[in-house]
C-alpha cells in the first residue's frame, strides 16, 4: 500500500473513533438477536413472562441483525419443569432460513396442547446456525 494511502485509511479509522481491528471485528460479528422475548402475539413488543393454561399460543417475538443469505434461526420449545412431563420434553420448533442479507423481525409460536396448558416453567431456545444464542423462559400457572 502506497504511504499516502496507507496515511489516508489511518486518518479515516481514527476519525471514526474505530482501530482497524475494532472495525474488523465489527464485520466479523455476523448475525445476532437484537430482541428476543415470550409475548401474547406475533406483533407485540410487550414481554410476558407468565400465562393462563388456557391461553391459546405463545409467540416468541425475534429481531435478527446482520443475518447473511441462508442464515438459519431455529425455535425449540421445552416445558422444563411442568406437571406430568418429564424434564425438558420437547413440544414444538419451527426455522425460519433468510434468503437475503439484512435485518429481520418476525415470531414463532407454539399453539395449546388439547388439554391446555400445565402449570410449571418452558423454555424457548433460539438457536442461529445451529448454535444455542439465547434461552427464553415462560411461566403457566393455574386459574
Amino acid at each position: 500500500m502506497k504511504p499516502i494511502a496507507l496515511l489516508l485509511l489511518t486518518t479515516a479509522l481514527w476519525m471514526s473513533g474505530l482501530s482497524a481491528s475494532e472495525e474488523t471485528a465489527a464485520r466479523a460479528a455476523g448475525p445476532h438477536l437484537k430482541l428476543a422475548m415470550v409475548t401474547t402475539d406475533k406483533y407485540s413488543r410487550n414481554e410476558k413472562t407468565v400465562f393462563s393454561s388456557d391461553f391459546p399460543r405463545i409467540f416468541a417475538v425475534y429481531q435478527i441483525a446482520d443475518a447473511a443469505q441462508g442464515t438459519k434461526l431455529k425455535a425449540v420449545w421445552f416445558a422444563e419443569k411442568v406437571e406430568g412431563l418429564e424434564a425438558k420434553t420437547k413440544l414444538n420448533e419451527g426455522e425460519s432460513t433468510f434468503s437475503a442479507k439484512g435485518e429481520y423481525m418476525g415470531a414463532f409460536s407454539c399453539p395449546r396442547p388439547p388439554k391446555g396448558w400445565s402449570a410449571g416453567t418452558y423454555l424457548v431456545e433460539l438457536s442461529l446456525d445451529g448454535a444455542v444464542r439465547k434461552t427464553l423462559a415462560f411461566r403457566v400457572e393455574k386459574q
